[in-house]
């Protein structure tokens, strides 16, 4: 792409992605999304040149595409420590979205496994890059602890229909 240098940065399968769905198949790094923000606050200069391995969390890379102006103002560098602030950042920020679709799915209808396959949609994350296993067990965590009842099958309220309605012919 004329204008644009191309960035390529280590991540999770997942982080990558919910990016290209976000952005496209070719992403412009743009201050006007959270993803184009974050990133043009970690961006950098090398400062040191030959680091080249990070970390083996990080097993995909996502390429983004910056102008010759921030690359210029800015570098179009992430250190270790910065590369790891940009991934927590958007794990974090994929999570919370997951987290609230899913909390008002499972308002409507109190089941993880039928909310899941619509959640995803609306996410972007297909179940090659995060699994549904994964997922199950970081919404079990959240629900955990942030004092929410468990989804078993025991638990689950049962919607009673009431006198009044039965009476009205509801």
């Amino acid at each position: 792409m004329k204008g644009y240098i191309p960035v390529e940065i280590p991540t999770k399968k997942y982080i990558k992605a919910y990016i290209i769905t976000r952005l496209g198949q070719k992403p412009l790094m743009t201050t006007d999304n959270v993803i184009g923000c974050k990133l043009h606050d970690v961006l950098q200069h090398r400062t040191n040149e030959r680091k080249k391995e990070f970390s083996k969390t990080y097993n995909d890379v996502v390429r983004i595409y910056v102008n010759r102006h921030v690359y210029k103002n800015r570098g179009c560098f992430l250190n270790e420590t910065n590369l790891k602030n940009f991934n927590r950042f958007m794990e974090s920020y994929i999570k919370d979205q997951f987290y609230f679709l899913m909390d008002f799915y499972i308002e409507i209808f109190p089941s993880f496994e039928e909310n899941l396959p619509q959640v995803r949609k609306l996410i972007g994350i297909d179940d090659e890059y995060w699994s549904d296993e994964s997922m199950r067990k970081d919404y079990y965590r959240y629900r955990k602890e942030s004092g929410k009842p468990l989804l078993y099958k025991k638990n689950i309220p049962r919607t009673v229909p009431s006198v009044i309605m039965l009476r009205d012919g509801f």
